[in-house]
């Protein structure tokens, strides 16, 4: 029993939380095959004896010195192109890490890089290495062919019967599009409208609501498809526009109806995010010997569109929208 005691006393009851590693890459890159300049974040893990924040203000400890990052472009199993990325001067927003370049890399792909969809390119690999490391980061994702937004829309929305007229049971008609065959590779969309507007203080000032309209908006087989319907998007104008006691108020500019398609990997990752929104475990990506996300998307923007007479008698007067005080002109 002695033995015991002096075995337990003589333990130390300071726990070691920091173990000492070798940095892992943490890459972070969302191609739009559309975009003329590639842009991709890179840091890396780090430890050590100090508070975090203090750790992360450290560019030393949370950047590379230098990076050999390649793009590459397959087809089947064979590369037929590679695009180099190099360290540039953009900082954005970094958080808590420094407000100094050194993550943000670029590629022109003026350099000859031809992403377009008529290319026979399957396939395209992100690959990291830098001093140290004993193998290269790597992702690969599969080209998007295809993307299921509208074709076409006309400049001008407008919803039948008169919104306001009717119970909500009524408001029968749709805003439709025509798609594209079913896609290639892609596996997540969202809908968004950015709404203008004008209000009344004393002058009128200028104001912009975005909000989410649908996800996952897939159509197989292409052809014409519903995407938006009168009661639901009067209601998810209201719930992002606070009311106001006065009317005449405010007045409706323009609105864009933007469409981002993006691949699994994406899907994936704002699913993480979304469902495990308490951080118990890290976003999900696919960044093999790293961290991080390699992921395709595109982009379709619908700009200046303007709501029918019908639709802004809609605004102004229906159950939905009548108490945000908008006129109808």
């Amino acid at each position: 029993m002695l033995a015991l005691l002096m075995l337990v006393s003589s333990c130390s009851d300071k726990f070691q939380v920091v173990d000492p590693a070798e940095p892992v890459p943490v890459i972070y890159f969302m191609m739009n095959p559309l975009d003329s300049v590639f842009y991709l974040t890179l840091s890396r893990t780090f430890t050590g004896d100090l508070n975090a924040y203090e750790l992360a203000g450290d560019p030393d400890r949370v950047f590379y010195d230098s990076a050999d990052i390649r793009l590459e472009a397959w087809e089947g199993q064979y590369k037929v192109q590679e695009l180099q990325f190099s360290l540039s001067d953009r900082v954005k927003d970094p958080g808590y890490f420094p407000q100094v370049p050194g993550y943000c890399y670029k590629a022109d792909v003026s350099q000859g890089f031809l992403p377009g969809s008529l290319s026979p390119i399957d396939s395209y690999r992100i690959i990291m290495q830098t001093e140290g490391m004993a193998e290269p980061a790597f992702a690969r994702v599969e080209k998007m062919r295809t993307s299921p937004v509208p074709s076409q829309f006309n400049r001008r929305i407008d919803f039948y019967p008169d919104g306001y007229k009717y119970p909500p049971d009524r408001y029968s008609s749709e805003l439709k599009h025509e798609t594209a065959v079913s896609p290639g590779g892609i596996a997540y969309q969202q809908f968004v409208c950015e709404f203008h507007y004008l209000v009344y203080e004393g002058t009128w000032t200028d104001h912009t609501v975005t909000f989410t309209l649908r996800k996952n908006l897939l159509v197989d087989g292409g052809g014409i498809a519903p995407i938006l319907y009168a009661d639901f998007f009067f209601s998810r104008l209201a719930a992002h526009i606070d009311p106001i006691s006065d009317t005449i108020t405010r007045r409706f500019i323009s609105l864009n109806l933007v469409f981002l398609s993006a691949d699994k990997y994406y899907k994936d990752y704002i699913e993480a995010i979304e469902e495990d929104g308490n951080m118990d475990l890290p976003p999900k990506g696919n960044i093999i010997n790293g961290y991080g996300l390699f992921s395709m998307f595109t982009i379709k923007r619908y700009e200046d569109m303007v709501l029918g007479q019908q639709s802004l008698d809609s605004l102004s007067m229906g159950q939905f929208t009548r108490h945000l005080g908008f006129v109808r002109w």
